[in-house]
């Protein structure tokens, strides 16, 4: 038995997998403490699975995590009071951040306004940075050394102004950490492990090995900024479970692709894993299914997260993210986030009429239809009100919705102000957020440099089916594919997860020198670099328990032509360069990629070509659950069909219109719309002129007829 867990803003799911048996279940989020709410979806899980919680736990031998704790840490600036040590001359290269930092984390609307648009309030305030007289240069040569006296005097400044923790970035530290490891060795002495007294120290070169020391100090600050938060949580966690029976591993889904055990996580790890979860799960289904082009669209109760996948390419990660307001370096697998989830509060505008998000009204209090005390209305309370919802059976009867609180909360705030009714209204909204949904997904290809045409939809999360053919038609997308268990299909993401650790550095080497068309004849700073990140990768996950036989190797570099400011990244076609051959397939492979991105008139060979970052992924595979095949029905599609309720629709206004028990369709069925198909939590909305049809394996082919 495993048990995967997505920790949402709205909902916590849960997704079970013991053989070829499977079970799924969702519980509100309880963001004063995350475990509440995991803990009851760890009691529905049981109760669909006949047994009970302490029963599940003792039968368990993995849990994977995927948590939001950093995230909400960040929002709440909880973190503790640091202190940052750096080099002399370099006190305000945090403070002052870069040109673009008044927009980085922003939407677009607030980035142009700039008026308004403010410097995030810093982590760090300036009194608690201090200098230290010390110089390594590019190369590692120590050209000042580092006083200890010096460390001890500034630590206890520090400590007198009330500073609880401390970040270390030194530049060029990651060419040699020297000096840095000094400053730890001076805390650790002064304030020893047996003492409550002791702070944690946090080293920049051991965050991260590249350079740029503003984005390296940032990315050392968050990572000491949410540590001890994050820890902690994890820690009450584990010990929780421990306690109920179980007793295997937590491991916590990382937001490059894999996972990781506690041990072996940093907090920035954690944050946005849930949704890179999804966006690898429709990965390795795209490759099944031989769907060459696919975009996910997870819209759960807070956010709607887009991904692109195209044949797995590397190009989309985000190698520099921006986390909150600040631009950090970690190899992120690239989701964009828009405010528009069932959760998303509307309202009118009397400049931009009919809003919706970026605000949610959350898990708590919720849209107003919750009955939990929320007055603003929502996405979720436009749709019930258009008849979509059945106020019934949400989340599988187990919440009764409040259809005149949707009305009334609709009434006051969208369609009082814009002189209509209340139809209006809802219709309004829905139209709003699909277009705003359809426009982030138009956005997200086209600038990948593809036609949105040539995809097909993955739609999945609780509220995606739900709008699924709407922003399909504002991209002109034929095809939508809904995963089964589509409402906890980032936790079943999960499931499939590998191992994965990624070791990262800057090294500038020359493959082709433009001066002296001379070729890289030593590729020894390479293979050097790659040998140490092969050891290291080996000793890492033997600590976890791996054969070193086990670990599989990636590398990737970042190349650069000529004096160009921006970097591709490629697969590097072999481990090691061991000879002109392979030089020259590193070359092509760049050439390739480049020109695959920017188009052959592109390429000029001519400028040159340098590596800037050379990068290892190490992987230990885990055996994936694989999909049942569904037993042919016994029934034909009516047989599946609850009844029928009133739904808005274009053109035609309210109509009676079929619901169908999605639970009840089998391989091979297919409904024609207008039709609702409603699950246990979810509901498929399938507009007129669309089709859906059931594979084998129990995906949900939308389809929109051909018109002439």
């Amino acid at each position: 038995m495993e048990i995967n867990v997505d920790i949402g803003g709205t909902f916590t799911d849960c997704f079970a997998t013991d053989g070829g048996r499977v079970a799924a279940a969702k519980a509100l989020t309880t963001h004063h403490d995350l475990s509440d709410g995991f803990m009851t979806a760890l009691g529905d899980l049981a109760t669909e699975l006949g047994t009970s919680e302490d029963d599940l736990l003792g039968r368990t031998q993995a849990i994977r995590y995927a948590t939001t704790l950093g995230t909400n840490a960040l929002i709440e600036r909880s973190g503790p009071r640091l202190g940052l040590l750096t080099t002399t001359g370099f006190e305000d290269v945090v403070p002052i951040g870069r040109c673009r930092a008044y927009g980085e984390g922003l939407s677009h609307h607030e980035a142009r306004n700039l008026a308004r648009a403010q410097r995030p309030e810093p982590l760090i305030p300036r009194d608690h940075i201090v200098g230290l007289r010390e110089r390594v240069d590019h190369a590692g040569n120590v050209v000042m050394p580092l006083d200890p006296d010096e460390v001890r005097e500034a630590v206890g400044e520090l400590v007198d102004r009330g500073v609880r923790g401390f970040v270390v970035s030194l530049l060029w530290s990651f060419k040699n950490p020297e000096h840095e490891l000094l400053v730890r060795e001076v805390i650790e002495e002064e304030y020893p492990s047996c003492f409550l007294g002791r702070f944690p120290v946090i080293l920049a070169h051991e965050v991260s090995s590249r350079a740029g020391e503003y984005v390296r100090s940032m990315t050392s600050i968050l990572d000491a900024y949410l540590h001890r938060f994050t820890a902690d949580r994890m820690s009450e966690l584990r010990n929780e479970l421990r306690d109920r029976g179980y007793g295997g591993s937590l491991m916590l889904v990382h937001n490059s692709g894999g996972m990781g055990g506690l041990a072996r996580t940093t907090p920035l790890q954690t944050i946005h894993a849930g949704p890179v979860a999804g966006l690898y799960g429709s990965r390795h289904l795209a490759e099944r299914f031989d769907l060459g082009k696919v975009v996910t669209t997870d819209m759960g109760g807070t956010s709607f997260d887009i991904g692109v996948v195209v044949e797995g390419s590397v190009r989309f990660y985000e190698f520099n993210p921006v986390i909150d307001r600040w631009l950090v370096q970690m190899p992120m697998m690239d989701i964009k986030a828009v405010g528009a989830g069932g959760g998303s509060i509307a309202a009118f505008d009397e400049f931009r009429g009919v809003t919706v998000g970026p605000r949610s009204a959350g898990s708590m209090p919720g849209p107003a239809c919750y009955a939990q005390g929320g007055t603003e209305p929502t996405v979720t309370d436009a749709n019930l009100v258009l008849g979509y919802l059945d106020p019934d059976g949400y989340h599988g009867g187990s919440m009764q919705l409040d259809v005149r609180r949707a009305e009334r909360a609709i009434e006051r705030r969208v369609a009082r102000p814009m002189g209509v009714d209340v139809t209006e209204a809802a219709r309004s909204i829905r139209a709003v957020v699909d277009n705003q949904m359809g426009d982030a997904i138009f956005k997200e290809i086209v600038l990948k440099g593809y036609d949105p045409r040539g995809f097909t939809i993955f739609s999945f999360g609780g509220g995606g089916p739900l709008h699924a053919c709407g922003y399909a038609e504002v991209l002109q997308i034929p095809r939508v594919v809904v995963p089964p268990h589509a409402p906890v299909f980032s936790a079943s993401g999960a499931a499939g997860l590998d191992l994965l650790h990624i070791y990262e550095r800057s090294e500038h080497v020359v493959l082709l020198n433009p001066l002296f068309k001379t070729v890289l004849e030593d590729a020894a700073p390479i293979n050097d670099v790659v040998d140490e990140f092969m050891a290291q990768a080996r000793d890492d996950f033997a600590d976890e328990g791996h054969a070193p036989e086990d670990v599989e190797f990636a590398l990737e570099l970042d190349v650069r032509s000529g004096g160009q400011l921006y970097l591709t990244t490629i697969s590097s076609p072999v481990l090691r360069i061991e000879s002109q051959a392979d030089l020259a397939d590193v070359l092509q492979a760049y050439f390739t990629e480049y020109a695959d991105r920017f188009g052959e008139f592109a390429v000029t060979k001519e400028v040159g070509a340098s590596v800037e970052t050379i990068r290892l992924r190490a992987s230990v595979r885990r055996r994936r659950w694989e999909l049942a095949e569904l037993p042919a029905p016994t029934h034909d599609v009516d047989a599946a069909r609850k009844g029928q309720r009133d739904c808005w629709w274009p053109r035609a206004g309210f109509e009676p219109t079929p619901v169908y028990d999605h639970d009840l369709l089998g391989p091979g069925h297919r409904v024609e719309g207008p039709a609702v198909l409603e699950g246990r939590d979810t509901t498929v909305v399938v507009a007129p002129g669309w089709s859906a049809a059931m594979d084998r394996h129990g995906f949900l082919m939308l389809t929109k007829e051909e018109t002439a």
